[in-house]
């Protein structure tokens, strides 16, 4: 009687790997196709198996599968590459729908992956195109719980809503915003204000000249920038262009018409 339970014992361990892993309708985390769905996971001795469903957004629509296609797993970075299909066409080939609604059932075979994964990505090409052309790339799905049945996921029309309106300064509004009529009697009404406000700073510029020795100890300032000019090697040409061009005292400023 021991022996027989000891062989029953070792016959149920050695017959283990062979049992078929499988779930149906496996919830996942995201998918850049909502157009087509897993419909059920298998893994036995051999192969990953997936059950994909298609349905066609649109007439004429098409679709295909690139051989590019892989699995990765929770348990590693190791890709579990694409073996074989059916009943999907293969790029370059395409199927094509009839009409909006039509559906396509295939069935795409991977390397076998780990039997202590517990979710896995499915990745047909990394990334997503401009021209509206997706994959078949789904996230985050797991190996151990599903959908309820029944379950279907819609994806509801986004209405973009234009941005709110930008709010203005009223004050500047008719400045910046007006037509040219508005803005030039604008800046006519400015004209006065800036030549009294150039007025006042020369005027202050020419009492600040006429303080007693005041200019005369501007000009041995000059002297003495001349001096050191010519001290360091330029010569009295050079000297007295760069005194002209680079004064010490900030030139007077002028008012047309003043």
């Amino acid at each position: 009687m021991r022996k027989f339970l000891i062989l029953s014992a070792f016959l149920l361990i050695a017959s283990l790997p062979g049992f078929a892993q499988n779930i149906e309708n496996p919830q996942l985390g995201g998918s850049d196709d909502w157009n087509s769905r897993i419909t059920k996971i298998e893994t036995d001795k051999q192969f990953t198996t997936v059950s994909f469903e298609y349905t066609a957004n649109g007439d004429n629509t098409w679709a295909q599968l690139n051989k590019e296609i892989f699995i990765q797993t929770d348990v590693n970075n190791e890709h579990y590459n694409y073996v074989k299909s059916e009943n999907i066409a293969m790029v370059p080939a395409k199927h094509t729908f009839s009409k909006k609604g039509d559906k396509l059932v295939f069935k795409v075979y991977f390397k076998k992956i780990p039997a202590n994964a517990n979710s896995i990505d499915i990745i047909e090409r990394p990334g997503i195109r401009n021209d509206g052309i997706t994959f078949f790339n789904f996230y985050n799905v797991s190996l151990t719980k599903s959908f309820p049945p029944g379950t279907k996921i819609k994806v509801t029309d986004v209405v973009l809503m234009p941005p709110p309106p930008i709010q203005r300064d009223t004050a500047t509004t008719g400045l910046f915003y007006g037509n040219s009529n508005e803005m030039q009697n604008a800046m006519s009404s400015m004209g006065p204000m800036y030549a009294s406000m150039a007025k006042s700073v020369l005027d202050a510029q020419l009492a600040y000249f006429k303080q007693p020795g005041k200019i005369a100890e501007i000009a041995k300032l000059n002297k003495d920038y001349f001096d050191a000019l010519i001290k360091v090697g330029f010569n009295d040409d050079q000297a007295l262009k760069v005194i002209t061009a680079n004064s010490l005292i900030s030139k007077s400023s002028s008012i047309t018409g003043q």
